[in-house]
């Protein structure tokens, strides 16, 4: 009989002295079927003692122990050429902003989730070389001034900045569209919408939501025009789209269809106003994974 507790301690020790390594030296190391030491191996990823890289090697991933992350850069011969260029780009530069660059290099960098971490500032998309301390990222974003009247209130700045770095690589594994930004400290968010007295369309949004006994578990992207955010109610986990205006169209909703659909949740959109009747027979072609509410 397998004994499975010792197989799962020879891929850890395995991986704790060669590294990143593929599935199929990982079975032949602890001397296991390929198809029986995958099924070991993803029970240690959903335990999250294990990780797998985004980079392949042919057709596979590697496995690696968290911590190990940086050693994949090893393997970096194996990028397609333009995802080479932006790898290199990035690691040099520490920083690069999206707008910037050329299509093919914004595309690639959205393919080397290893290497390259998206993050907001300033409502731009920027993108962080993974292993760039923090403190550089500060440096470059808001340098220290020299004049000697000026008070040092660039770590301020960062420390604000900061919390929309969309961080660690497990953060990104849960959020796949990088057009969204993670939940901002409350002194960060910005009134928005339509405003009575101090009310923010955040707000109206909370308070809507709590009459229906439903509360909002992280936020991914708050400004002006909507909020996206997750929201749990009777233990179920849905992708929140609410809309500052009376309507949508088809494009908006495709939008969220692809942004729900890339993290595997079903979505609610909330919108100020009725649908048309067009709008309505579109949504009946998604209606299993969607339901829809007028914000009242």
């Amino acid at each position: 009989m397998i004994d499975i507790q010792e197989k799962k301690n020879k891929i850890i020790s395995f991986l704790e002295m060669n590294g990143p390594s593929l599935p199929v030296r990982i079975a032949k190391a602890i001397e296991m079927d390929p198809v029986f030491a995958s099924a070991i191996l993803s029970e240690l990823l959903n335990a999250k003692q294990i990780k797998m890289s985004n980079i392949k090697i042919g057709a596979s991933s590697l496995y690696l122990l968290p911590g190990q992350e940086q050693k994949l850069e090893k393997y970096t011969e194996n990028l397609k050429s333009i995802e080479n260029d932006a790898y290199i780009k990035l690691r040099e530069r520490k920083m690069l902003d999206d707008e910037k660059e050329t299509p093919a290099i914004r595309v690639a960098l959205r393919s080397i989730k290893d290497f390259a971490i998206p993050f907001r500032f300033n409502e731009k998309i920027m993108w962080k070389y993974t292993f760039t301390p923090d403190e550089e990222i500060e440096n470059i974003l808001t340098p220290k001034k020299k004049e000697p009247e000026e008070t040092p209130e660039a770590p301020k700045a960062w420390e604000a900045k900061k919390e929309e770095i969309m961080g660690a690589k497990e953060e990104s594994k849960k959020v796949e569209n990088i057009f969204t930004s993670p939940k901002k400290d409350s002194s960060q968010k910005k009134a928005i919408g339509k405003k009575s007295g101090d009310e923010t369309f955040l707000e109206k949004i909370k308070e809507f939501l709590e009459k229906q006994n439903t509360k909002i578990t992280s936020i991914k992207e708050v400004n002006k025009k909507k909020v996206i955010a997750e929201v749990e109610s009777d233990s179920e986990t849905t992708l929140l789209f609410a809309f500052n205006k009376t309507r949508i169209n088809e494009s908006e909703l495709m939008q969220c269809y692809k942004q729900a659909r890339a993290v595997n949740l079903p979505y609610q959109l909330i919108v100020l106003g009725d649908l048309t009747k067009k709008m309505n027979y579109t949504i009946e072609a998604y209606k299993k994974l969607i339901k829809i509410e007028k914000l009242r």
